[in-house]
């Protein structure tokens, strides 16, 4: 008997060894590939700067698919998996030897499986290369995850399964489900809702807790009670998790800011599966608000296109951007993005113009430019209101969008060296030579598309340093604003000088264009910004770009294909759109504005020319200038007398309209609001004091003098260079004349009328 045993024990251990060896063998022939653990199908969801999911895009094959899970030991979605799959996980070597004696004992009485001994381990391997489930391939399974468990460790190898696991429709990975479900991340699921979802993986259709809400609820207790037999929870927690109501989140994908994520959708994003965004999803809805109260007044002008660009200054990201009126609509053209649309400019590109003199030092605000009639070859430019101007300061050619006087400064700075500058402020659309487009690049002949140009105009914004646009957020955090200058997170390529920029921002910017912005009521108060319009030839685009330190704002209105309107007034319908966007970011009508560069400097000029004073000149007023930039040229036009001596074209110009010995320019004299053209609306009971009031006032060479207003002859009243005389509103085209005490008188006409369409307000 005693040898029997022997015979017996030396037996046994005999075959241990041999199986022993045999593993040892196998784990030599058959070493184990990672690879396979980490080719996870990877969905994309792109959110917003705050986390906010904008868009979900499917893995191939249709999943919806984050695997960015990472383990943390106070996850609830974790201990719960661990209760409910594999108690013994933390402490096994990839198979559990106490459950494999369980499941056969039960096998074994009941002539039929009642519970499997895979544990997390080996479910993994399972999900990993797929196979049926046979005896041999558990056997498999089984020598699989005693290998990894040698390479890989337990926390790395529970986040590999909560990202593989099936939780329910086309839902893998944990990261996924709690989104879809609860819309929150992983790590944020409560104790009730982590159970819940741990309770899924083991029959994903059975347990889908949306279509089968009692089955998983069951499966919840079971998960809740397993907590509490292995000491995870109480079972105060577990009674207190299943009284809580679970509440699923609609069932559908995020569909928000649908142009913007069209751009994002091609560009590369391979191996990201959470793609954070620069944009701002509540500045998207406010953008998206705000051109829906006036699409309604557009269409009945025959106006079916716009297209809205919101970017942050100091980073260059995009915050909002609309595409169309409504992507969704069942009409032509709704998908296409018009932001990203080439259209014509309009007199969008002036600004850059007039800033290549500031920097040549040949000009400064306050110079005199010359609004008079001239051919070039076969190219006869002419005003947008057909009219001519005489002699005009830089300042006000701007701010009046003229025609003439901005050619001409493109003559000077040489219109290549402005074609090879707005190339450098990202105009890509600019692909042809510069002799292509001939002096009318000035005048907008040229295509842009929106989101460029708003980018172009935020290089004036940053004080000159151009950075391109961007979809994802820079390196180190948002950058700070101190004292309306923004401080970069890069280092970009400088365009223009600080100095420059001011003095463009100033005149767009200015006291003279804060009526013609409000555009409803007069009283009204508005953060500052510097803002231009455009209209393209024919009326088949209308541009309004505004900027302050902190926002760029582009808005385009047209048609998709190109179909005209006489509406389509840059001013007229684009103006009201930014400005609404701006009362909403800042409703308390505070905002921050430009600190002036120490290198500009105050200079007293002559009246007339803008140039330095010399002893014949009769006015003289103050003028900005760049600190050894801007030029000191003597005055030419009273180089011999005091009366001004105009070039011929100039002069026999002004002779033809009576100007000759009374301009505006040669007293001093200017009408400083309303601006010369303007537009506004008298909205009935909008102002509870009563009455509805704008501004009148202009400024003269002489302080003291004193200045008298009239409206259709009406006399108003009176006030000092640069005071105030308010005038009632009443609906109806008004000529407004200033005079001073010697005689000499500027008038402009302005236009009231009442709302229309999406642009009433109505007072509750």
């Amino acid at each position: 008997m005693r040898r029997i045993l022997r015979r017996a024990l030396w037996s046994g251990l005999a075959a241990v060894i041999m199986a022993v060896a045999g593993i040892g063998v196998l784990w030599v022939l058959f070493p184990f590939d990672r690879s396979p653990l980490y080719q996870i199908p990877a969905g994309v969801t792109w959110s917003d700067r705050d986390g906010v999911p904008l868009r979900v895009r499917l893995a191939d094959g249709g999943f919806d698919s984050v695997p960015g899970y990472g383990y943390r030991h106070d996850d609830w979605i974790a201990k719960a998996v661990v209760a409910a799959e594999d108690r013994r996980f933390w402490s096994h070597p990839g198979v559990d030897p106490l459950a494999v004696v369980r499941s056969c004992k039960q096998t074994a009485s009941a002539m039929r499986r009642i519970s499997g001994a895979s544990t997390l381990s080996m479910q993994l391997i399972r999900m990993s290369s797929p196979h049926a489930r046979t005896l041999s391939n558990k056997t498999i399974e089984a020598f699989r995850a005693l290998q990894m468990e040698r390479q890989i460790g337990k926390e790395e190898i529970l986040s590999l399964y909560l990202n593989r696991a099936p939780f329910g429709a086309n839902v893998i990975g944990v990261e996924a489900a709690a989104r879809r479900y609860f819309a929150k991340g992983a790590h944020d699921l409560t104790l009730a809702e982590a159970s819940l979802l741990a309770g899924i993986p083991q029959s994903p259709t059975r347990f889908h807790p949306v279509r089968h809400a009692d089955a998983a609820m069951r499966r919840q207790a079971y998960v809740l009670a397993r907590m509490v037999a292995t000491k995870m929870i109480t079972r105060e927690q577990m009674d207190h998790s299943l009284a809580l109501p679970l509440r699923f989140q609609p069932n559908h994908y995020p569909f928000q800011a649908p142009h913007f994520c069209d751009m994002l959708a091609r560009q590369s994003v391979a191996g990201a599966t959470g793609v954070p965004t620069t944009l701002d999803l509540d500045l998207q809805l406010t953008a998206e608000e705000s051109l829906a109260k006036l699409v309604p007044g557009l269409a009945v002008d025959g106006i079916l296109g716009a297209a809205v660009v919101v970017l942050d200054v100091r980073t260059g990201g995009i915050r909002a951007l609309i595409g169309s009126p409504d992507f969704r609509a069942h009409v032509r053209d709704a998908q296409v993005n018009a932001a990203l649309a080439r259209r014509s400019a309009g007199s969008t590109l002036k600004p850059f113009v007039y800033a290549m003199a500031f920097e040549r030092g040949t000009h400064t605000p306050l110079s005199a430019l010359y609004d008079v009639p001239e051919r070039f070859s076969d190219y006869d430019p002419v005003n947008f209101d057909k009219g001519y101007r005489g002699v005009v300061t830089l300042r006000d050619a701007l701010v009046q969008s003229l025609n003439l006087p901005a050619i001409e400064v493109e003559r000077e700075v040489g219109q290549p060296a402005f074609h090879a500058r707005l190339r450098e402020l990202g105009l890509r659309t600019l692909t042809r030579p510069a002799e292509d487009y001939g002096l009318g690049l000035v005048l907008g002949n040229a295509e842009v598309t929106l989101l460029d140009l708003t980018n172009a105009y935020a290089c004036l914004a940053r004080g000159g340093i151009y950075q391109p646009w961007r979809t994802t957020p820079a390196r180190g955090g948002q950058a700070a604003l101190t004292s309306g200058t923004p401080v970069l997170l890069s280092k970009g390529t400088r365009v223009f000088s600080e100095e420059t920029c001011w003095l463009i921002s100033d005149m767009l910017g200015g006291d003279e264009r804060a009526m013609r912005s409000t555009g409803t009521v007069a009283d009204i108060r508005l953060a500052r910004f510097a803002w231009k319009t455009g209209t393209s030839s024919g009326f088949r685009d209308a541009w309004t770009v505004a900027y302050n330190p902190e926002y760029a704002i582009g808005v385009w209105l047209g048609n998709p294909d190109g179909r005209a309107s006489p509406a389509l007034v840059g001013m007229k319908v684009a103006a009201p759109l930014v400005w609404e966007i701006i009362r909403r970011l800042y409703p308390d009508g505070n905002g921050p504005w430009f600190a002036k560069p120490g290198a500009v400097e105050t200079r007293e000029v002559c009246a007339a020319s803008g140039q330095t004073p010399c002893p014949n000149c009769p006015k003289t007023v103050h003028d900005h200038a760049i600190g050894n930039v801007s030029r000191y040229q003597t005055c030419e036009v009273h180089r011999f007398s005091r009366e001004a001596v105009w070039p011929p074209r100039v002069a026999g110009f002004l002779r033809s309209r009576g100007d000759a010995g009374s301009m505006a320019a040669n007293t001093g004299l200017t009408i400083t609001s309303p601006a010369d053209g303007s537009t506004y609306l008298y909205v009935r009971d909008a102002n509870p004091r009563g009455g509805q009031r704008i501004p009148l006032t202009a400024t003269a060479g002489d302080s003291s003098t004193t200045l008298h207003w009239f409206v259709n002859d009406a006399y108003i009243g009176g006030s000092r260079s640069g005071g105030t005389v308010f005038w009632d509103l009443r609906t109806g085209t008004h000529r407004v004349v200033c005079s001073d005490s010697s005689g000499a008188s500027r008038s402009i006409r302005i236009v009231v009328r009442e709302p229309r369409g999406a642009l009433a307000v109505r007072r509750e």
